[in-house]
């Protein structure tokens, strides 16, 4: 027993006649007495194709009217919306199951997923010969049943209906109507009319068409010609661009199934370009009609007013995009298109950005993106949407946070983060400081959510943006608004413990965007001990990544090394990594992946091996360097002691070779003998290198190499292409 349901797919002969005198009652009762034959033709097949989860059902079906005792009897094949004539000569292949017959030389046969899985049989010659029997007509029409009026009727609707669809569907007929658009500036020699009656109907007819067939069909072909047509005629003239945005602001229906419903990625990605090229270029042509007087509007001012909200296009649009809100969690795969749709509004300008800040976009983004900690219960209370969204999170649905971290990145950068934030149940958002706007109390708390209590707390919708690691740019820009708010704003600490819990993840790969978020963070802090604290720990960490995410963690510390920024110059930058070297620099020098061992062997180069006894470019003298460079000696025969002696554990050869070729160079080129200190290490250090397991680790390629065991491999001169 599985507990798995299957189905059986042996093979199943079943007859074209069936005689079934010996099972009926007159018989069993009396088996002395000869039955009377009672035959029975086979009339109907219902086949199921597929496994006993999944498949599909068609029927093969006689024609009644062709006379059950006559031959010739023509069957029908019911697949769908399909009806074709059926040859019953092909019932063995296609209804008894079995295996396939091999064709071909060394062809294999393989079960049949296609059976029957019902038999239908009509009886031919009844036993009781006085039961009324349908003769048809022999050589005259099929036998017709006369329909209730009602019924017929329904059926000639549905009829009509059905070929109504299939001339609407037909490629011939969408390129008609594509040709109908262009002819538009052939008819008006490409000057609109003064009534725009003409154009009117062309562009409708246009939008109409696209949202009820060409959006439907398989093929986008068709769709994006006709996107092409509407384009020239929408940035041609204003009036008729105001036609087409009058229609999307109107026809809401249509406007979600283009935006969110359609199963087509082109399509909707096609609408939502047409839509923002209309936008921008009514808003650079007819400002009024397109919802602001641009040129009137003065956002620059130290305590200017918010432009006041009107009926214009862009208005009535954003409305129906809020309208779309409660829905869109049904629609997972229109998300980057409707928030690239908001991402394109807010790029618009300053008035387009400050609308949706007044219409609540930025606090609806940060719903979305803190609504799964356990804290925003209350939140999902008040909109069941919310919680809806939640479990189809749980059970796997995937929402892209590409374009929703690009529109919180836009509308950020027109709020003032330092600024005291105001209470919505009494204030509107409409006064401007210094041409920025303050954040809502609510709009604050989720911002600085946090899911633990104390000191310092991850932030939720932080988090959420930067373990996504789709839109790198815009988390960048985001994290730099904040980052420049501290320490006024006073959450310098909360990002800092957001992105350092990030790096500490498993595997540890998946930390890469958190480490460039921490590049970012040593960038934009405003304090050097913020910096240095994060640089030391992302050191510690290094150390329990075990064998993912090395490549990553060691492109950290080659980045940090090139960051400044106007409070920290590049030399201070260079001198932490410097000082943390014996921290990260072991376990990468030990890390399974040979081309991590090499890249970390030639950082080291540059940062530490190449430099002589005169002062560096990058701001460590040689007295600096050399006690870094004594540290890292002595962190990596710890290393190997700990990892490799003291508990015998099975390492590659090569890490090992690796890094005891760099505790070599350290030996002789920053111990000096005759003190006691350095003699000490030189001997430890030797001593290490040539352990019997890692002699026995060694032997065999060293041998193959011609490189002797306990020999310098470094040569008397210091030099090997490992460092040089």
């Amino acid at each position: 027993m599985t507990g798995m349901r299957h189905k059986i797919n042996d093979r199943f002969d079943f007859p074209e006649r069936i005689d079934m005198a010996l099972y009926n009652i007159d018989f069993l009762q009396d088996t002395e007495r000869p039955p009377s034959p009672d035959i029975f033709e086979l009339v109907g097949i219902l086949v199921h194709t597929g496994t006993a989860e999944t498949g599909h059902y068609y029927s093969y079906i006689r024609e009644r009217s062709s006379g059950l005792e006559q031959g010739g009897a023509t069957w029908v094949e019911f697949n769908d919306a399909d009806v074709t004539t059926f040859n019953p000569a092909q019932i063995p292949d296609l209804c008894f199951g079995g295996a396939t017959e091999p064709a071909g030389y060394a062809a294999a046969s393989y079960p049949k997923s296609w059976n029957a899985y019902m038999l239908f049989y009509q009886r031919t010659s009844p036993a009781d010969a006085s039961l009324p029997r349908q003769q048809p007509l022999l050589g005259g029409p099929s036998i017709k049943e006369t329909l209730p009026i009602d019924l017929g009727n329904r059926i000639m609707v549905d009829n009509e209906k059905f070929l109504r669809k299939y001339c609407l569907y037909d490629p011939a007929h969408a390129g008609f109507t594509v040709s109908l658009l262009d002819q538009l500036r052939v008819i008006t020699k490409s000057s609109c009319s003064d009534a725009h009656t003409i154009e009117e109907d062309a562009v409708v007819l246009a939008l109409e068409y696209s949202d009820q067939v060409l959006s439907r069909m398989k093929d986008s072909t068709d769709f994006e010609k006709m996107l092409d047509s509407l384009n020239m005629v929408l940035r041609a003239c204003p009036t008729c661009c105001k036609l087409a945005l009058d229609w999307v602001a109107d026809k809401k229906t249509a406007f979600r199934n283009l935006l969110l419903r359609c199963p087509a990625a082109k399509v909707r990605k096609g609408f939502t370009d047409m839509l923002v090229r209309a936008l921008r270029y009514l808003r650079g042509n007819d400002s009024q009609e397109y919802g602001f007087d641009i040129d009137s509007v003065e956002l620059n001012s130290d305590d200017g007013l918010l432009p006041e909200s009107s009926s214009g296009i862009l208005q009535r649009i954003v409305g129906n995009l809020q309208e779309l809100w409660p829905s869109l969690h049904l629609h997972a795969r229109a998300w980057d298109d409707y928030f690239g749709l908001l991402a394109a509004i807010a790029e618009c300008g300053a008035p387009e950005a400050f609308l949706l800040l007044r219409e609540d976009f930025l606090k609806l983004c940060l719903e979305v993106l803190i609504i799964e900690s356990p804290g925003t219960r209350r939140l999902r209370v008040d909109n069941p949407h919310y919680h809806q969204l939640l479990r189809l999170i749980e059970k796997g649905r995937r929402y892209s946070l590409t374009n929703l971290t690009q529109v919180l990145q836009t509308l950020l950068l027109k709020i003032d983060l330092q600024a005291s934030p105001f209470d919505p149940s009494h204030h509107d958002r409409t006064q401007l400081y210094n041409g920025y706007l303050p954040l809502s109390t609510i709009e604050e708390s989720y911002l600085y959510y946090g899911t633990e209590s104390g000191r310092s707390r991850p932030l939720v919708f932080l988090d959420k943006i930067i373990s996504a690691h789709s839109n790198p740019t815009a988390v960048k820009k985001i994290l730099q608004s904040m980052i420049l708010a501290e320490p006024r704003a006073g959450h310098l600490a909360d990002i800092a413990k957001t992105i350092l819990n990030g790096i500490d993840i498993e595997p540890a790969d998946l930390a890469e965007p958190y480490l460039m978020a921490a590049l970012t963070f040593c960038e934009t802090s405003p304090t050097f001990q913020t910096v240095k604290d994060m640089i030391t720990q992302i050191a510690r960490e290094v150390d329990t990544i075990g064998t993912s995410g090395g490549a990553q963690h060691l492109e950290f510390f080659v980045q940090a090394r090139q960051l400044a920024s106007p409070r920290i110059s590049r030399r201070t930058f260079n001198r932490l990594i410097v000082r943390t070297v014996s921290l990260w620099a072991p376990p990468l020098l030990m890390y399974y992946d040979e081309a991590v061992r090499q890249a970390t062997v030639d950082f080291l180069r540059v940062l530490i091996f190449q430099y002589g006894s005169q002062s560096t470019e990058s701001g460590n003298d040689n007295s600096e360097l050399e006690e870094y460079a004594r540290g890292l000696c002595e962190a990596c025969i710890k290393r190997v002691q700990d990892h490799v002696i003291q508990h015998q554990n099975h390492v590659d050869v090569k890490s090992v070779e690796v890094i005891r070729e760099v505790i070599r160079h350290c030996v002789r080129t920053y111990f000096q003998t005759g003190t006691a200190e350095d003699d000490r290490v030189a001997e430890e250090a030797e001593g290490t290198c040539a352990c019997k397991c890692i002699r026995a680790r060694l032997g065999a390629k060293q041998q193959h190499s011609g490189v002797r065991c306990g020999s310098n491999p470094l040569g008397r001169g210091g030099r090997r292409d490992l460092f040089w």
